[in-house]
């Protein structure tokens, strides 16, 4: 496609993103960052970065803290967390879309910043959850015409018409204050002696010890302040989506819901909750999270890559700065790989001996983007997803649940949103599936206020 000043090519197959994206990332891993996000000043968000020393040291202290040898230190919380999800749709069920984006955000920031949030109303996460929205409707593509005349930035504020300035300065101070507010009481805290411990605790303490006062340390902390905030940033919405997802198709293919559920009963019985020591267990909870992310996946059309230097691919010329979209949506509905695309299957991902088919597509691959832009937190993101959806299943039938007249919740596959994608209805139907079931479940959460 083009449109005025650059060139956009989709690519629909995974075929051609691995082809470019993955064997090619040397040309293909650059980003063309959006007007918006620096009017905005999210200069610091890791994934708009253009492929360039400044991202490579934050992609670095990012993948420190979450590659795959690491994120074991953090199962502890993302089960107690869990557990605590439990309670709280037991006792709440009609607030079950809140929860579910409390059990992410507490997670994240009690890791980042060492903070417990106990409700969705904590000033911090009040100052996020907007910033998410502003910048979500600002890099959606064709949003604000500034991204394709870059020009108009340069037009005075008094000039009537430029929706896209107002929505840049509503969202600048936001965005300056969630990277800055949150760092600076961990800092506080840390010269008071009392800061809990945190991702942001210890990187302030090595950049002390290394730098000192010196205009390199305070360079170094400035490049801390910047990944830790994009940390909750990256994973609040995408996960919470996710995790929606996963409850609407639980309601919506009951088939499913049972299936894993007799699996849960055979590997964890009914005397005690999931672990992270059962999931290797538990192929069919596993074969959920890979059909969850396949059949609504988070972002449909991924996030664009921009080549570097001129190439050709089958005969079709790619010229130099071209935006690459991987149409993820359509790689999910590929039939090949997956026979009737629409429909919740997640048998698909097994083989007749009820293990993991490495013959099928994992859309896993897929989900979590290419090349050297994978996703970094995307090992950190699956171990949240799979003790979820185990803890969830184990003890609760997931249905539609009823409205505030009583009658049963009408659910549908619809989505919302823009660059990330959120399932319309969310049920809120949870039902304690056994006898001791509840029991397990006020134990748990009693235990988890520990944490």
């Amino acid at each position: 496609m083009r449109v005025p000043t650059q060139p956009f090519i989709l690519l629909g197959s995974v075929e051609a993103a691995t082809e470019l994206l993955d064997r090619k990332s040397g040309i293909y891993s650059d980003r063309i960052e959006p007007i918006m996000m620096q009017l905005m000043r999210m200069t610091y968000n890791v994934a708009s970065m253009p492929y360039a020393p400044k991202w490579r040291a934050h992609r670095r202290m990012f993948d420190q803290q979450f590659r795959l040898s690491e994120v074991h230190n953090f199962k502890a919380i993302q089960l107690k967390q869990a557990r605590r999800f439990l309670s709280w749709v037991l006792s709440s069920p009609a607030c079950t879309q809140m929860h579910t984006r409390r059990f992410v955000t507490a997670i994240i920031f009690l890791i980042t910043y060492g903070r417990k949030i106990t409700d969705m109303d904590d000033e911090h996460v009040v100052l996020v959850e907007a910033v998410a929205r502003g910048t979500s409707a600002a890099v959606l593509p064709g949003a604000f015409f500034v991204e394709f005349m870059p020009w108009l930035k340069f037009l005075p504020k008094w000039i009537p018409g430029q929706a896209f300035r107002k929505h840049a300065d509503h969202y600048a101070p936001l965005i300056n204050e969630m990277r800055d507010r949150p760092f600076a009481d961990v800092q506080a805290a840390l010269d008071a002696g009392n800061a809990p411990t945190s991702w942001a605790r210890t990187l302030i303490e090595r950049a002390r010890a290394t730098d000192g006062g010196s205009s390199e340390g305070l360079k170094s902390l400035d490049l801390e302040k910047n990944v830790t905030a994009f940390a909750y940033a990256a994973a609040a919405d995408t996960t919470a989506s996710t995790i929606q997802s996963f409850l609407l198709a639980m309601a919506l293919f009951p088939d499913a819901q049972r299936r894993a559920q007799v699996e849960l009963d055979e590997v964890v019985g009914p005397t005690r909750l999931p672990d992270f020591d059962d999931i290797e267990q538990l192929s069919f909870i596993r074969a959920i999270m890979m059909e969850t992310l396949r059949w609504i996946p988070v972002t449909p059309i991924g996030i664009p890559h921009a080549v570097t230097a001129d190439d050709e691919y089958k005969g079709q010329y790619i010229p130099k700065g071209s935006m690459i979209i991987p149409n993820v949506w359509t790689m999910m509905r590929n039939a090949d790989d997956y026979p009737d695309p629409d429909a919740f299957q997640p048998g698909r991902f097994l083989d007749k001996d009820g293990n993991i088919n490495t013959a099928v597509q994992d859309p896993t691959t897929i989900a979590f983007g290419f090349g050297r832009r994978i996703c970094p937190g995307r090992h950190f993101a699956i171990n949240s997803l799979l003790i979820f959806m185990a803890s969830t299943l184990h003890v609760f039938d997931v249905t539609p649940g009823l409205d505030a007249d009583g009658k049963p919740v009408e659910l549908t596959d619809e989505v919302l949103g823009e660059v990330v994608a959120m399932p319309r209805h969310v049920p809120c139907g949870f039902s304690p599936r056994f006898p001791g079931a509840e029991r397990l479940v006020r134990e748990a959460a009693g235990e988890s206020d520990d944490l």
